[in-house]
């Protein structure tokens, strides 16, 4: 997945710079020290903060000029990172990125309230836009994001979830952030309504299909690459298309043995083998990468009504290569 970002990188190495300058900056709290360090934690954990990306790529489509692209597409990393934090709480997650996550070294409740901290700060620097419009998008996104997490628990261990329950998860929990991210950075450019549409569908679709690759990955995936372990979803008792569809797919006896094990207070390696079996069986791995091939194409279709440029076909090149990404 490196080759288009890194090719955006370069290309937007300044802005990039900046956005930056404007995360560390705003992270520093004088009466509370232990909110910089949790939050330079993940956020300096080696993500590819694609998503602040795809804010500063899309200004740049448009031949923006100003300073309120990198501000926006600072508040959109803390948005992501805030979310992070939720996450990891309510899912117990351990590892993140490959290091222990901030809930196991600070406890729950001061990732709860630095998550809570980011938000408020996201928030604050949307407010420097002086763009209602885009303090909009940006707090409706939030809402639909906390509405993703809530549907989310809905579903837990809900081994008869639809495939449309889930697919509600995600346009919550992932595509939400990323279609305002692209929908934002076009938004203070001169860009129409009809391209500021294509941008918010493009990432929209490529957020959806992220998502099911992650959830693929998560039983496929290096662990080394992905820096969590194999399976966590599984063990985390995690709804995710892969099981939905192992599920549906499956005769009564497997559906009896996958029952069995989802209902174990702790289930081990032996247990998600037998459920590998079954999913390899079923091919639903394989289903999953067909579901999200068809929102990547559609993201590519999203972009159709804009100008062939070099961003054009950066941003075609960065939907396929979440398509075909190994972490």
């Amino acid at each position: 997945m490196s080759t288009s970002i890194s090719k955006l990188s370069d290309l937007l190495s300044e802005k990039i710079r900046n956005t930056n300058q404007v995360i560390e900056e705003n992270l520093i709290s004088k009466e509370t020290a232990i909110i910089g360090d949790i939050a330079s934690h993940l956020i300096n954990s080696g993500g590819k903060r694609v998503r602040p990306l795809l804010t500063l790529t899309v200004s740049e489509l448009f031949d923006y000029q100003g300073d309120k692209d990198t501000v926006l597409a600072a508040a959109i990393e803390y948005i992501h990172s805030a979310t992070l934090l939720h996450d990891d709480v309510i899912d117990r997650s351990q590892k993140r990125r490959g290091l222990k996550t901030a809930n196991i070294i600070w406890t729950n409740k001061y990732s709860v309230l630095v998550g809570d901290f980011l938000f408020s700060r996201a928030f604050q620097l949307m407010v420097r836009t002086g763009s209602l419009r885009i303090m909009r998008t940006l707090s409706d996104a939030s809402a639909i994001i906390s509405q993703g997490e809530i549907l989310q628990v809905g579903i837990e261990k809900r081994l008869d979830a639809s495939k449309e329950d889930y697919l509600k998860v995600i346009k919550g929990k992932t595509s939400a952030l990323f279609s305002a991210a692209c929908q934002a950075g076009a938004e203070i450019t001169k860009a129409s309504d009809s391209q500021i549409e294509a941008l918010r569908k493009y990432g929209e679709c490529i957020g959806t299909s992220f998502q099911l690759i992650d959830d693929r990955l998560d039983y496929l995936g290096n662990e080394k690459q992905m820096g969590k372990n194999k399976g966590n979803d599984f063990f985390e008792k995690k709804i995710t298309l892969p099981i939905i569809h192992a599920y549906e797919k499956s005769s009564k006896a497997e559906k009896k043995v996958i029952r069995e094990i989802f209902q174990k207070p702790n289930s081990n390696h032996d247990d998600l083998n037998i459920f590998l079996e079954i999913m390899e069986k079923k091919k639903s791995l394989l289903f999953t990468k067909n579901q999200a091939t068809i929102w990547t194409e559609r993201s590519i279709n999203a972009l159709k009504i804009l100008e062939n440029s070099k961003i054009k076909a950066l941003l075609i090149e960065l939907a396929e290569e979440i398509l075909d990404r190994a972490s």
